[in-house]
């Protein structure tokens, strides 16, 4: 028994003969027999996976979190089996979007990749490809065992806090003998909703118990409210919040840093009250002692007029006048 055409599984996959038998050829007065011969038509891998839609529509806010599903599609095979078993992958769109198979239902479950950003772009094509994953050679000839479809994002909207500019926080600068009132610097943020609604600046009270510094609510420019001084405190950190007018539950935070900058404002002193010993006959040019340690400037500046290891060599000069004991000696011009 042999097969005379092409078999279709998909369109049948059973037949069902009676087989009849005969002897003396078949003449008159022969013998005959029949069975029922059922013959079962088993699967090749000969069709490929199929989308029934070109494009899919779905629709995510751009608050949702990396991972969250956005949509399921899933692609048909008239094949049984493993001849049946597929796998999905992204081929555009693959920067923001992510595709798994769901292994119980063979769905394409198309999930967040990265953050969405709603001003930046509303809608994404994402195009996601089914591919068999056991492909009979003898039917390479019959085409592609594959398809694509098109999965449509739109992403919607949602109120967003203030976004500082840069983000990281910002460094400033401001002399120590700066005057109140003095500008120190000016913070930048900005509401990034399409409304792009006016954002209010504050300072975090917990971070400038001394109200050192103030700040324009509507400019953002923080000025001086108290005289400074280096020596005591040579940075200052504060919060600066950035709050929505329009929604107070919209607040972001940002570090200021402002660092003091030195002025020579401290004068030199003697680190301890000095006398020297003289004879009175001592000639005018005469070193009669040399200091050990004369001056502690109090100022940080990285340099000091005079240190142990420099120190200068007092020269006797002009007239002296012993005092009544021969032990200290006043000098005269």
């Amino acid at each position: 028994m042999t097969a005379v055409a092409d078999l279709d599984r998909e369109t049948q996959d059973r037949y069902e003969l009676v087989v009849k038998a005969t002897d003396m050829a078949g003449q008159m007065g022969g013998l005959s027999g029949s069975t029922t011969v059922t013959i079962v038509i088993t699967d090749v891998n000969d069709n490929p996976p199929r989308f029934p839609q070109k494009m899919y529509q779905f629709s995510v806010s751009e608050g949702a979190a990396v991972g969250t599903p956005v949509g399921r599609v899933i692609a048909t095979d008239a094949d049984m089996g493993e001849n049946t078993d597929m796998s999905y992958l992204i081929k555009e769109g693959g920067d923001l979007f992510k595709v798994t198979t769901d292994v119980e239902t063979q769905e394409a479950v198309v999930s967040i990749k990265k953050p969405l950003d709603f001003e930046s772009k509303r809608t994404h094509n994402v195009v996601v490809e089914a591919v068999n994953k056991h492909v009979d050679p003898r039917f390479v000839d019959l085409g592609s065992f594959r398809d694509q479809t098109i999965v449509r994002v739109s992403v919607s909207d949602i109120d967003e806090p203030p976004i500082f500019q840069p983000a990281e926080g910002a460094v400033m600068e401001v002399q120590e003998d700066a005057k109140v009132g003095s500008l120190v610097g000016i913070v930048l943020a900005r509401d990034p909703d399409v409304m792009n609604k006016p954002v209010r600046f504050f300072i975090d009270p917990t971070t400038d118990q001394d109200m050192i510094f103030h700040i324009d609510a509507d400019s953002g420019a923080i000025t001086l409210g108290k005289i400074l001084d280096r020596e005591t405190a040579g940075w200052h950190n504060i919060t600066v919040k950035a709050i929505e007018a329009d929604n107070h539950t919209m607040v972001s935070f940002s570090a200021v840093s402002i660092r003091i900058l030195d002025v020579n404002d401290n004068p030199p002193e003697l680190a301890t009250p000095y006398e020297a010993s003289i004879c009175e006959d001592a000639k005018p040019g005469q070193t009669y002692e040399e200091e050990q340690e004369i001056v502690s400037h109090v100022e940080h500046n990285g340099y000091s007029p005079a240190t142990p290891a420099t120190s200068s060599v007092l020269l006797l000069a002009g007239r002296h006048k012993a005092s009544p004991h021969g032990s200290h000696m006043s000098h005269t011009k």
